[in-house]
């Protein structure tokens, strides 16, 4: 689709009154990484987008920062006119997708995964500071060592979890850490922290007043996931999740319960007074 003249891969499955999710992936992910999640959510109307610089959308070299990319994606459900809709975002697709709830009034839940408020609260691959050199830094990223690059792919899942269940296709995670392009990688990085370090993701939920779900693995590896919970916490508006033995990734290494989750969520109204947390894929009353 062509979007205010940008062109987005966009995928739609399921009925067309299903309820609507927007599905937003992470850095250097597709939205093939959402494969085992729609599977398991058929009654939904799921909208997948290929966020700008990856997979199958455009490569501009700007456009990267979360209000420009939360007004894209905004204009997109205004284009394909969808209302009551819930954003699922993983890892920095979280982030854009509250940038995109800050742009419209389509958007009525969110559920965020592997995403801490900002981040102080995370750790990059040690190395990552050389592919934000000019020059080395493109030749790196496309055309390094293949066991690096599958490295820190591996680091988006919990040890001990088997790849080789990861995807359709084998190859998935090296190719779209590959297909970003250059400013697509170093903006990215660099408009997200100065976004959020004017704004925590904590205290843009408690603006916008919208009921969220956030979902973690114990075991993320790129996040310290008590520290962002306590964050969260106190905002009256978000319920919490963390699964036990998942890594970075919940909704590949663990499809059923992500969707258990997405789908009690949606069925659970408005946000009740007393906040919701729960270790088990069954959101329970403490």
């Amino acid at each position: 689709m062509s979007v205010d003249g940008v062109g987005l891969h966009v995928r739609a499955d399921g009925p067309v009154d299903g309820p609507a999710l927007l599905m937003l992936h992470g850095f250097g992910a597709s939205m093939a990484w959402f494969d085992q999640v729609v599977a398991r959510l058929p009654e939904c109307r799921i909208i997948r987008v290929d966020l700008l610089g990856h997979g199958g959308s455009a490569r501009p070299t700007s456009g990267y920062d979360p209000d420009s990319q939360g007004r894209l994606y905004a204009r997109l459900l205004s284009d394909l006119d969808l209302n009551d809709v819930t954003v699922v975002g993983h890892s920095m697709g979280s982030l854009f997708g509250v940038a995109t709830a800050e742009h419209t009034t389509r958007i009525t839940r969110l559920v965020l995964m592997g995403e801490g408020p900002d981040t102080s609260t995370g750790t990059l691959p040690s190395g990552e500071w050389m592919i934000h050199i000019p020059w080395i830094g493109p030749i790196l990223q496309h055309h390094g060592p293949a066991f690096v690059t599958k490295r820190v792919v591996r680091r988006a899942f919990a040890k001990g979890f088997d790849m080789a269940t990861a995807f359709g296709n084998p190859a998935q995670g090296l190719e779209d850490a590959r297909s970003l392009n250059h400013p697509a990688f170093t903006e990215s990085i660099r408009r997200r922290q100065a976004w959020t370090g004017r704004l925590g993701l904590d205290a843009r939920l408690d603006k916008l007043a919208l009921p969220a779900l956030v979902i973690f693995g114990r075991e993320d590896r790129f996040y310290n996931v008590d520290a962002s919970l306590a964050r969260y916490r106190a905002v009256r508006t978000i319920m919490i999740a963390v699964l036990e033995h998942v890594g970075h990734t919940p909704m590949i290494e663990a499809p059923d319960r992500v969707a258990e989750l997405i789908r009690e969520f949606l069925s659970s109204g408005e946000k009740p007074e007393t906040p919701l947390e729960s270790a088990d894929p069954r959101m329970k009353q403490p």
